[in-house]
Formats: C-alpha cells, structure tokens, sequence
C-alpha cells in the first residue's frame, strides 16, 4: 500500500490535472491515477504513420480569465497557437461560408501538449487501472487491477458519471448518486485517414449539419507546422455511432472510409483508422461546475459537470479546487 496522501484523484483527464495542479500549488500532496499509459483523457494525440492526429478533442476556446492565462503562456511558449476564426458549415448538401468569430487554439505538437503542461511537477500514476474504492481508516483506498493500493484522505473522480457511479456508489450518498445518474455523454466514432496528396480545398475544418453520418471533419495537418503530411479527422455523429456501436472497427473503418469519400470525392488514402470515443460528448450535464460531499471529503469533476468544451474541464477540476 502506497503513502497516504492528502489527495487522490481518479482519472488524468483535464479536469482532474486542474484539480491536482491547484491544490498541489497551495501545499497539499496530491496523487492521480489512470488506467492509460498518458495523460489527457480525449485531450489526445497518436502517432499516425509519420503524423501526429488530434483523434479525441479538436481544438479549445477560453472566456475565463483562469485558462486564458494557461492559454497566454501556451502562446508565449509556442505549445498554443491561434488556429482558425472561422470555418465553413456543410447544410443542405452545400457548404457554406460563415462570419469570422472568436479564436479557436491548436498546439502544433498536437492536443495532448495541454495535459502534458498541466501534468507538469504532479506524482502521476498511469497504467493504474482502478477497480475498487474503499474508505478505511486510513482514508479513500484505491486498488488497481494489478493488486497496488493507493491511500488518500479526500477522493476526487474525474471519471465519466457511468464509471463513476460503477466505482463509488457505496460511497457516495442516495441523492448524490440519483443526482450524478442525470448527467449523460454521448459516443463517437473517429476516423483517421493518412494522404499520399492534401484535397484541394481552403478549409481548415468543416462543420457538418443533419449530415447522415458526420459532424466534424479537420485538415489535421494544418495545426502542425508546414509540410507536416496531410491527414483527415471525422466524427460521426451520435445517432450514427449509436447504430455502430458494437461493430468491430474494421467494419466501422471501411464505412467510414466509404462515406467520407462520399462526402469529399475520391481520396489517396494510405493509412485509415477509427477509434470509438464511448463517452464523448455530454448531452445533459450536472448543471454545476461539480460534485462536492465536505462531510465525506468526495468530490468529482469533469466536462460532464456543466456542459462539456475544453475550457469547461480544466475550470471544472479548478473551480473544485478552490472550494476544497
């Protein structure tokens, strides 16, 4: 059994590097566990032949002074960069042009240089599957797949309501866990195709409405530095990836395959993969910034908690940090 420490967190997700960031900087020991072998959560980016692919979230926006200055010294830095003020919208078979709005952020590096950043100086623990919680006398103890125990006197779960619920219902109160069950995400199945030739278009990204079968499709490349080789990201929607669950991702890859050329034309794709995303997106959220029992020192965090978007994670995880 590890050290105890004041706080253990469950999941390396945005929310849960805020949270561990920020009482970690107050003076508290933190420890965070994940059952992945990096940190991010969908904030992720594979290697991809000779790319780098952002195959979970895509890019973030910031209107609070609190991420606007991870995102300022992202910028100073190089890791951030202004990626678009507007994109194109596919309606009606058409695309259509649309006024210039906010910034939208990439990282040349790929996505997952956020999490890296917030992850900085914090003890992480990944590869650390967590099957069990418990509270003992000694605190919260967290036991891993592989027999190791984790101790720490407050709980905190960044972890999908689902999982979180299949985890910690003994723990947490009736109402808390009636209260949590309301908060849903949806899925997502990605598509991933590797160009031997960029398509001949202006887009950095396409935003698609009441397409049969996609919402999202990005000229991945275009956030990395020129020459990087030219790659294409796809979601399908959520009715469509409800209806394709379960099918293997070689069957899911080919019909994404099929209909994105049926979207854009004939590609040169020399790599393709689909990845499924089950908890994606939420559609109803907790309808606070977060979960907290003072009297059982147990909180939870994520984008789930007041409705999805980058930003919304990290000021989850932050804001929970303020009130414990």
């Amino acid at each position: 059994m590890s050290d105890v420490t004041d706080f253990l967190v469950i999941g390396a997700g945005l929310a849960g590097l805020a949270f561990a960031r920020q009482v970690q900087a107050q003076g508290a020991s933190v420890r965070v566990l994940d059952k992945g072998r990096g940190v991010g959560g969908r904030a992720a980016t594979r290697r991809f032949g000779a790319a780098r692919v952002d195959h979970g979230a895509q890019f973030f926006t910031t209107r609070s002074p609190e991420f606007q200055a991870i995102v300022e010294e992202g910028l100073a830095s190089g890791w951030v960069r202004e990626w678009y003020r507007s994109l194109p919208e596919w309606r009606d078979g058409a695309i259509h042009t649309r006024p210039e709005g906010h910034p939208r952020y990439a990282c040349p590096e790929g996505i997952s240089a956020l999490p890296k950043f917030l992850a900085q100086g914090l003890d992480i623990v990944t590869e650390a599957e967590v099957q069990g919680l418990e509270w003992e006398d000694v605190g919260y103890v967290a036991t891993a797949k592989d027999g190791r125990a984790f101790v720490g006197t407050t709980l905190i779960l960044n972890v999908p309501p689902v999982q979180l619920l299949t985890l910690a219902t003994d723990l947490l109160l009736p109402e808390a866990a009636e209260q949590i069950a309301t908060a849903t995400l949806e899925p997502c199945w990605a598509f991933m195709a590797l160009l031997e030739a960029d398509i001949p278009v202006d887009w950095p990204a396409l935003e698609l409405t009441d397409h049969p079968v996609f919402s999202w499709v990005a000229r991945d490349h275009t956030k990395r530095e020129p020459g990087a080789p030219p790659v294409l990201v796809a979601h399908a929607h959520a009715r469509w990836t409800l209806a394709h669950l379960e099918e293997s991702q070689a069957t899911v890859e080919a019909a994404l395959r099929t209909e994105l050329e049926n979207l854009l034309g004939p590609l040169a794709i020399t790599q393709c993969q689909a990845h499924r995303w089950r908890y994606a997106k939420p559609i109803t959220a907790l309808g606070q910034p977060f979960f907290w029992d003072s009297a059982r020192q147990l909180g939870a965090c994520g984008d789930w908690c007041e409705g999805g978007r980058v930003e919304g994670a990290f000021l989850s995880g932050y804001k929970l940090a303020e009130v414990v």
